[in-house]
């Protein structure tokens, strides 16, 4: 399903080291075309300029906000940068450090994304404004949503604002447990009117059969309706996912 087509962002687990090799090996698979960059925090990139030469596209996970994307800035060139990320971290002024990161982002240059982590909490719709306003994306932590606020209302926010976003934080199970489809399926039904509580009932975890026919129901316009929305998600075990979806009949033919 072209659902899939570069959604699949391979992001090793924090201990283990970003490799270029390995990731291109995952784009030579014959189901290679659901997998999008490699996802690297800045504290590694330390040996990654060559990763071009594989053809190999980086996202830059930034730790230091808006200082970060500017020191990020000075070396984009040297890098096959498609993208940069980072996290709104001023609890006191959301809105205050969107504006930073957006202006910091401008370095970047117009070819590079920039997500934006906007943590709910006082302020974060505003926040949220500034974000798309300045032409940035969104970025939603399905982890840290499961120990607070509901998952479907932080992801309800991005789609009111229409603004398009990439996740992080999901489980290993592509349908359980906000797994990858059971978030595609929230997400479909959030862009549809549902309540917020209805994308969480799903987000819990749908049975594969269910899933499956589900997706099989799509469109092409319903695809492109969901990814207008849904730009990525990150995934630390993409092999083991993709054999999960091809084995479920969901990557086609």
């Amino acid at each position: 399903m072209d659902v899939f087509r570069a959604l699949l962002h391979d992001a090793p687990d924090p201990g283990s080291s970003p490799d270029p090799t390995a990731h291109r090996a995952l784009l030579d698979r014959a189901d290679g075309w659901t997998v999008g960059p490699l996802v690297v925090p800045d504290e590694r990139l330390a040996g990654l300029g060559t990763a071009g030469d594989l053809g190999v596209t980086l996202s830059v996970l930034i730790g230091g906000g808006a200082g970060g994307l500017t020191a990020l800035a000075r070396r984009a060139e040297t890098l096959p940068l498609v993208s940069a990320e980072t996290v709104l971290r001023d609890l006191d002024d959301l809105a205050g450090n969107a504006g930073r990161v957006a202006a910091a982002a401008t370095g970047l240059g117009d070819g590079v994304e920039v997500y934006v982590g906007v943590p709910a909490a006082r302020g974060a719709v505003e926040a949220v404004e500034v974000v798309e306003a300045a032409g940035l994306l969104g970025r939603v932590s399905l982890a840290e949503a499961r120990g607070g606020t509901g998952a479907g209302a932080q992801l309800s926010v991005l789609v009111e604002a229409d603004l398009p976003f990439k996740a992080t934080g999901l489980g290993a199970d592509p349908f359980g447990a906000y797994g990858l489809v059971a978030l595609l399926m929230a997400v479909e039904a959030l862009v549809d009117g549902a309540d917020p509580r209805d994308a969480d009932a799903l987000l819990g975890g749908v049975d594969e059969q269910r899933a499956t026919n589900a997706l099989a129901a799509w469109d092409a316009a319903t695809s492109a309706r969901v990814r207008r929305r849904l730009h990525g998600v990150d995934c630390a075990d993409v092999a083991g996912t993709l054999e999960r979806l091809g084995a479920a009949g969901l990557l086609g033919g």
